[in-house]
């Protein structure tokens, strides 16, 4: 991998930003719960040939400190659109991932004249029909736990976090959200460890996790926010999807492709909740040839976005 250059933006705070360089419109790539900018460090480059490329952390995540600042859903889609503001002039594209992905929808939704083009990567999204959650196997209970009974699951996480460790912890973590971790590249997995350590050697590390996933689980609960968004999103979408996601069922997905028939939709065959991790030239090529067509479509998507934004 090659070196990376990285900023800090100041929004009520700093914002770590990785810049994956390269000319052309603005990318910018929002990582899920418990992420970091290190989640596209397999695609990022490769994106870099015809887009100026950015990763962003979250408060709390990655190298961005919480600084005082919350981490519902609602806080970080006003963040995300602030950061947009501050890195490009012009309409961008705007990719996120998992609980990313649900704060790409609002962004985009609700400022519609900041995106040229929508890319949502097993994006957190509410089941279909009336059942939250969908299962209840053992990574839902655990959320469950984190979101509702704090303190127990604090005190069971961070038994968790100190039994395992930074290596351990990461290896566990890439094989829940991939169907085969061991095609997720050594170097990436390295990365991950190390910027794991570094979070772990801060005691207050697990506070924006807690409440992101308070949130998060609230919000996909309820799901009349997130449903209104959906029909909100004016900007040309690609919905991708990892037919073995154990984190976001591919039902969900499949029914979000149904609400919107207008958005293409893409399922990555044998792949976890991270295929650009996982599958990341298949997922290149995906996102490339996408892109390379809309053309004409983005022009039209933009004048519908000035005309949403001005009524």
């Amino acid at each position: 991998m090659n070196c990376v250059e990285s900023t800090l933006l100041d929004i009520d705070g700093p914002i770590y930003v990785a810049d994956f360089g390269g000319d052309g419109p603005v990318m910018l790539l929002v990582h899920g719960l418990g992420g970091s900018h290190l989640n596209w460090m397999s695609v990022a480059p490769r994106f870099a040939d015809r887009h100026r490329v950015y990763a962003l952390d979250l408060p709390g995540f990655g190298r961005s400190p919480l600084a005082g600042r919350r981490s519902t859903i609602a806080a970080n889609v006003d963040l995300l659109t602030r950061a947009i503001t501050r890195l490009s002039r012009d309409r961008i594209v705007l990719m996120g991932n998992s609980m990313g992905g649900l704060l790409s929808i609002g962004a985009a939704a609700r400022h519609p004249s900041l995106v040229d083009a929508l890319v949502l990567v097993d994006p957190a999204v509410p089941a279909p029909g009336g059942e939250f959650p969908p299962r209840l196997d053992r990574v839902s209970r655990t959320f469950i736990a984190t979101a509702f009974m704090p303190r127990w699951g604090a005190r069971r996480l961070s038994r968790a976090v100190a039994a395992l460790g930074p290596e351990s912890l990461v290896r566990e973590t890439m094989r829940l959200v991939s169907a085969d971790s061991s095609r997720i590249e050594p170097t990436v997995v390295d990365a991950h460890i190390a910027l794991e350590a570094e979070r772990l050697a801060e005691s207050a590390w697990h506070e924006s996790f807690y409440a992101a996933t308070r949130s998060l689980v609230t919000t996909l609960a309820l799901k009349r926010r997130v449903l209104r968004w959906i029909q909100q999103v004016a900007a040309p979408t690609l919905l991708l999807q990892g037919d073995g996601d154990r984190l976001v069922p591919v039902a969900s997905a499949r029914n979000v492709a149904s609400l919107r028939p207008d958005w293409e939709y893409h399922e990555f065959e044998g792949a976890g909740h991270v295929p650009m991790l996982e599958v990341p030239g298949e997922f290149v090529e995906v996102v490339g040839d996408w892109l390379a067509r809309q053309g004409s479509s983005i022009a039209r998507g933009a004048a519908v976005a000035d005309a949403v934004s001005q009524s």
